[in-house]
């Protein structure tokens, strides 16, 4: 069938080509800027902690040498630990803040992967020395009982680490910072950690013997299971493994409500430097123009690092199939081939030589054919040999259905 004059107009404008610039630059300068901001924030809540950290884990270890206590100077290594927490956190902000360049075009996030390895193997390291110490100070029956002075830092250890697991947890509200809200609760157990101190030194004090060593090494388990934590973690960043399922199933959500998605196909993630990497391949009408399935990846990919601030680089991959397997399209001649095959075909027909346009859709296992024609060929003396076009055209091997359109 012949349809009307208007079906096609060659000469649409969508949308202004200046205000589209217009727009993607002002948005790329907006997420800059807040960028910037939140780094600078998670920058001053860093190093506050880290001052804190440096102050209170030189004097639990010193007073911890003077005052014979175990249990302090164990948790003095402890909070040396953090210090050093504090400085990969800074490390990731410095490295995430570069931008990729052409030796690293994934960015340089695997650095603080592979420090936070070393990190891990070195508190690890840490635990194990402190914990065997403990244990031959019980073996050896050594009654070295601490100072007073030392239950005074130990308390102190409390309130500064409950202080910074506030201020740090605040901030990573502000920023949604995933990295931040980690070393926020790393402060919390810190608090925890000490309270077990302050209550071995105070049992020690009180007469009950080996009970600082035996804090010693609760703190030494601790620090184990701490350093054991940041190795294995670090280690599945480095195999790639995905981020955590709920947070998967939210990009997966905030994809399929865009009215313009049939199906998410596929969703793959990974975690580089505690920050969020997608790809997703979604189905969308295989009639779309390039342009306009491109705006819907492009909108898609703003709206998830918007949503998702862990998540800073997105790529969605447009599949206009309407079938799971891709083996038949590949099957299917190309554009050259095609419109070779048509050339021959409409070698007897004069109307063949005023095509305008014509725009193939490879659609399960055959091409359908859109063909754009001027208004002028409309008129009923041109129907005849338009309709042996489209016949000839149905004859090939891999064409379906051949749709004829005319321009203003």
């Amino acid at each position: 069938m012949i349809s009307q004059p208007g079906a096609v107009s060659t000469d649409t404008v969508l949308f202004p080509a200046q205000s589209w610039r217009t727009s993607i630059f002002s948005w790329s300068k907006k997420v800059q800027m807040e960028t910037e901001q939140r780094h600078q924030i998670i920058k001053k809540v860093t190093l506050t902690g880290s001052y804190v950290n440096c102050l209170l884990a030189t004097s639990q270890i010193v007073f911890g040498i003077i005052g014979h206590s175990q249990a302090l100077l164990a948790d003095g290594f402890h909070t040396l630990s953090d210090l050093l927490s504090d400085f990969i956190v800074l490390f990731a902000i410095k490295q995430s803040s570069q931008a990729a360049d052409e030796d690293h075009p994934y960015g340089h996030g695997r650095i603080e992967t592979l420090a936070t390895v070393v990190l891990g193997v070195l508190l690890v390291a840490a635990g194990l020395g402190i914990g065997i110490r403990g244990f031959n100070s019980i073996l050896t029956a050594e009654r070295a009982n601490p100072e007073l002075i030392t239950l005074f830092f130990a308390a102190l250890a409390i309130v500064s680490k409950e202080y910074l697991y506030r201020y740090t947890l605040k901030a990573a509200k502000a920023t949604h910072s995933g990295l931040l809200e980690s070393n926020a609760w790393h402060h919390r157990s810190d608090a925890l950690s000490s309270i077990v101190v302050v209550a071995g030194i105070s049992a020690q004090l009180l007469g009950m013997p080996y009970m600082d060593a035996a804090a010693a090494i609760i703190v030494a388990i601790l620090i184990t299971l701490m350093g054991s934590r940041l190795t294995r973690n670090a280690f599945r960043e480095l195999i790639d493994t995905s981020l955590d399922f709920e947070l998967v199933s939210q990009v997966k959500s905030l994809i399929e409500d865009n009215e313009s998605v049939r199906k998410v196909h596929s969703l793959r993630s990974r975690s580089m430097g505690g920050l969020g990497y997608v790809d997703a391949e979604i189905r969308v009408n295989p009639r779309l123009t390039v342009s306009e399935a491109h705006y819907i990846a492009f909108s898609l990919e703003q709206q998830i690092q918007t949503s998702f601030p862990r998540i800073v680089d997105v790529s969605i991959h447009i599949d206009p199939l309407t079938e799971s397997g891709h083996d038949s399209v590949s099957r299917l001649p190309g554009r050259n081939q095609i419109l070779e095959m048509l050339q021959i075909a409409w070698q007897p027909f004069p109307c063949g030589e005023l095509i305008e346009q014509i725009n193939l859709h490879y659609l399960k296992r055959q091409i359908e054919i859109d063909i754009v024609l001027p208004e002028s060929l409309c008129a009923a003396q041109h129907r005849t040999e338009i309709e042996a076009m489209i016949a000839s055209a149905h004859e090939m091997e891999h064409v379906g259905k051949v749709n004829l359109y005319f321009s203003r």
